[in-house]
Formats: C-alpha cells, structure tokens, sequence
C-alpha cells in the first residue's frame, strides 16, 4: 500500500539526477487528447530507464567485493547526500547488518522478529486480558505490582511525555506532522524506554530517532517507485520493504544509542568481575533531579580543555575568561549529534560521516572543535552576551562538506589535506539579541523558588520520621531511648537550634503529650526551610549547592 505522500523522486534527489516519471502521466495525457498508446511506451522506457539506474547504483555500492570501505568512504566524503541506499548504508555503519550479504535477509529477519515480540511485551490492552486474569489483581484500581491496569497506567504517564517531545519533532517539516508518523515514533521510544529500564527515556532522543526515520522513508519511497515496472532483487524487497518502516527504524536507533547512551544516562559505567553494571553518584536522587551525566560533562570539558587549546588557544583563553563553560552549549551539541544546529539537509550529510568514520562517533569531538572555529574571529571579538547568542543558536554554514574536511584534518593532518581556511562573517546584532535572551530567560529560572533541599529529600525524612517515631514514644513516657548514651546531648536540642528558639519552660516541664506535638512541629519545620542561594551560584561561583547547568541548556 502507497503512502499517503508518495513521491515519484527522492526526496533527497538532486534536480540533475534521474527523477523517473509521474505515475499520474498516463492520465493527464488521455485527458488533455494525446496519444494514450504512445505516453504509455514513453511511460515504460522512462520506467525501466529508472530502473536500471536504481539497480546500476545498488550495484556501484554493494557488488564490489570490498564495498564496505567503498561506501565508508563515500559517507566521509559526503557522497551519499542524493544516494536512494542510505539506510542501507547506516544500517552496516551501525553494525544492524553484517558484513557477510549472504547473510543480510537472515539478520534483517531476526531483527523485525524480535521487534514484535518487543512491542508484543510492553504495548499491552488490559481489556483484552481481562477475562484471563484474576479480577481482584487485574483491575483498574488495583496497585498490584502485577496487574496490569497498574502497568498501563504507568504506562500511559511514559507515553504522554514521549508525546509531549514528539508533537515537537521538526515543526517545519510536514511529514512529521502525519498521525502515524508521531505515532510511530512514540512506540519505538517507548519501547526502548521499557527494554531499558534504568535508562528510560530521555528528553532529546526523539530528535536522535526522526532523521533515521526520515532516510528510511525516503528510500522506501525510491523503492517504491524504481520497482513499479521491474522486478527488484530479493536483497532489495527484504531490506527495502516499507511494511517494517518501524521495525527497523528501532534496530538503528537501538545501535546508536548503544554509543550515545551513556550521553544520556544519569548512571556510571563499572566494570566489576568481568560485567559492565550501571552505577549511579547521588544516592536515593530521582531521575528527573539529576543533572547532566558525568560522561557527557568529562568529554565536553575535554573536548574544550584540550582540544580547542591545543589548536586554538586563543579562543580557549577568550572563553575561559568568559566563564563559559562547555556544558552550557556543548551538551545539546553532543547529545544531539548536532541536530538543531545544522538543516536536516546538512545534518544527514554530517551523519553519514559520523557513522561511516565510527560506530563509537569519534568524530563527533573533532566536528565540535571545527564547529567553534569557524565562528572563532566573532567569537573573540564578542562578549559574554554575543558569544552565548553564537554559541547557542549556531550560524548557518555555506558548505558543510568543509567543516567536515575541517574536522577530518585536525583530527589526522598527515593524511588529510589542509582543507581552504574559512570564517562566519556577518552582523553580531542577531547573535547579540539571543544571547540577552539566554540570559534573561536564566536569571528568570534561578529567581524563581529557591532550591529546597529538604524537600527534594521529603522521602528520606519521611522514612526518618518513622525510624524516630519509637524513641520519640519513649522520650515522651519519661524513659530513655533504646541505646542512647549519656553523653551525647538530647536531640531536642538540635531541632530546637535548628526550628525556633527555646522554650520558655524547660522541656522536662512540658506535659508529655505537648512534648510530643512540639517535637513533630519542630520536625515540620525544618523540613520547610528554603536553603537560598547567592547570587554567585547561577555565575558559576563556589558555593556548595549549584543549580544545575541543564537550567541554561534544556533540551
């Protein structure tokens, strides 16, 4: 069945490439009194024309025997921008298949497989479970860790915040506006969010998952159109075949995040006796009150520590004593793969050299460094407010397949040309306006509500509270508490420094029962105290309780 939108070109196609015909040809040429017999033969030499030139690039790419360095070379080399076998290509850049094409249809199979039982799993109706389950567990008011009106309404709070990023997904392009396209993404992050429990979903992995939908879509619709008048290949209907769109769009999305996870991730990595296992720095902190991961900080701060020094030490000194931290920019720009900086045009080309150079993105490092240095002289001639506008809303770039040869050189000299030295010059007054806007729109967040460390650990006092509760019992009949020492000072005192000020009639006098309401007034109370933060801490200053760098760089 057709999508909706089909196209008779790819959408990615150069005007000077073979563009096929217009299936509607035959139609418009009956209509408007030409020869129906002759647009048909017309119709069918275009046809098989487009064809033969589907199948002689398939061929160009795929036959040789050591194709896998050939196409390698053509993502570095921004080759594939027009190419109608990109997904094909990502698909052996990220290891979905192997390198063995006898083996293509097989690992394609199993991968599509191993989907549906994935979605099978996790995207579950209990109304259609209801009469195979006990109605006292399987009910819609049941907290019962196994039922399964309890998992879908746990669900159904994931799914609502996946929707929330997926409605914002390229608001500029149609085909991410289509029902069954949102929809579509919002299954395969939420089932990586379910096979992936520790990680769950994070806010930025929509905009990491659209474009490898969009290149599948695209050659599925070349395919489509190449193989109207000929037979295609069996390689070519099985890896090609628009029914598994969603399918495989989760087997690359998958295998990339196998690298950009820990970009992500809240969580450290530990290797202890031979396994890998996920760690995390900040006892009983939920998800969302994490910051950024300590993996993603260390390589951006290694990134413009040491790279951009080593290569640049001017703009390194300049932002250095600017304050301006790569975390404030460089996140959005790692995590992202650069997604919001560059046209999806340029993105694709800027992926296919990510993939095609490593499945481990090593590029990526070199790209950011390239990135600053095309914008270096407005950079140094900025300020503070400027150079946060430039930094956050990346100019456009004339020719992205520099800024890659840019990176290729700085990365490996001896074997990559010096590519044409070439800067950003344009009006500052722009980059100048955004960056007061940054700025205020962070002043307006730290000014909000102070942070209240209490209450962030509302649940540890409360599991304190119920520890205490005995003792406090005890305390208020007369007698000691269970293993006090006479030394120590009682703990009223503490609460009492801490709460209010003293009594006016010493503790001891207090009626047991007012004792009691005191104490839990004064444990009330402290819960409620704001810690308030300086000024100092939203620039960056030294004080023990930071806002986190997130605030300034949401994504």
């Amino acid at each position: 069945m057709q999508h909706p939108n089909f196209e008779t070109r790819h959408p990615l196609q150069t005007d000077d490439q073979e563009t096929g015909i217009d299936p509607l040809q035959n139609y418009i040429t009956s209509k408007t009194g030409g020869s129906v017999e002759s647009s048909g033969t017309k119709s069918f030499s275009e046809s098989d024309s487009t064809f033969i030139s589907y199948r002689k690039e398939w061929d160009e790419l795929f036959l040789n025997c050591n194709y896998l360095a050939r196409i390698r070379q053509k993502g570095i080399n921004g080759q594939l921008r027009s190419s109608r076998f990109r997904s094909v290509c990502w698909k052996l850049y990220l290891d979905v298949l192997p390198e063995d094409k006898s083996q293509w249809i097989n690992k394609t199979m199993e991968l599509r497989t191993q989907y549906e039982k994935i979605k099978e799993t996790h995207i579950t109706n209990p109304r259609k479970a209801a009469g195979q389950q006990d109605l006292v567990v399987n009910n819609p008011l049941s907290q019962d860790e196994g039922s399964l009106w309890n998992k879908f309404f746990q669900d159904k709070e994931l799914r609502g915040m996946i929707q929330q990023d997926v409605m914002r997904t390229f608001p500029e392009m149609q085909y991410f506006q289509q029902d069954d396209v949102r929809n579509m993404l919002t299954d395969i992050l939420f089932c990586y969010a379910r096979e992936n429990e520790q990680l769950l979903y994070k806010q930025g992995m929509h905009e990491l998952l659209a474009p490898i939908v969009f290149i599948l879509h695209c050659d599925h619709q070349a395919f489509q159109h190449a193989s109207e008048t000929a037979y295609p290949s069996e390689d070519m209907k099985s890896l090609l075949n628009p029914e598994f769109h969603e399918h495989d769009a989760y087997a690359m999305f998958s295998q990339l995040m196998e690298t950009a996870e820990p970009w992500f991730s809240s969580f450290e990595r530990e290797v202890r006796k031979g396994k890998e296992e996920m760690i995390t720095s900040i006892p009983f902190a939920r998800p969302q009150d994490s910051g950024p991961s300590v993996a993603i900080v260390a390589k951006v701060n290694r990134i413009q520590d040491q790279l951009l020094k080593k290569h640049d030490n001017e703009l390194y000194m300049h932002l250095t004593r600017l304050e301006i931290a790569p975390q404030i920019y460089g996140i959005r720009w790692v995590r992202l793969l650069f997604g919001r900086e560059f046209p999806l045009q340029d993105l694709l080309v800027v992926w296919d050299a990510l993939f095609a150079d490593s499945i481990t993105l090593d590029l990526v490092d070199y790209i950011f460094v390239a990135m600053l240095l095309y914008i270096r002289d407005a950079l140094i001639a900025s300020n503070y407010q400027t150079c946060l506008g430039l930094l956050m809303h990346y100019p456009p770039i004339g020719d992205i397949h520099a800024l890659l040869h840019k990176a290729l050189f700085l990365r490996d000299p001896k074997n990559n040309p010096r590519p044409v030295n070439y800067q950003f010059q344009q009006n500052l007054d722009y980059y100048k306006t955004r960056g007061a806007d940054l700025m205020s729109k962070t002043r307006a967040r730290a000014s909000a509500a102070p942070l209240n460390i209490n209450k962030v650990s509302s649940s540890l006092l409360n599991f304190g509270r119920k520890l205490i509760s005995p003792a406090i019992s005890i305390n208020a009949s007369g007698g000691p508490p269970v293993g006090s020492d006479a030394g120590f000072a009682p703990p009223q005192a503490v609460g009492r420094s801490l709460a209010e000020p003293p009594a006016t009639a010493p503790q001891s006098q207090l009626p047991p029962l007012q004792h009691q309401q005191t104490q839990h007034h004064r444990l009330l109370k402290s819960e409620s105290m704001p810690v308030h933060l300086s000024k100092d801490v939203v620039a960056g200053g030294g004080a023990h309780v930071s806002i986190p760098v997130q605030t300034v760089t949401d994504i």
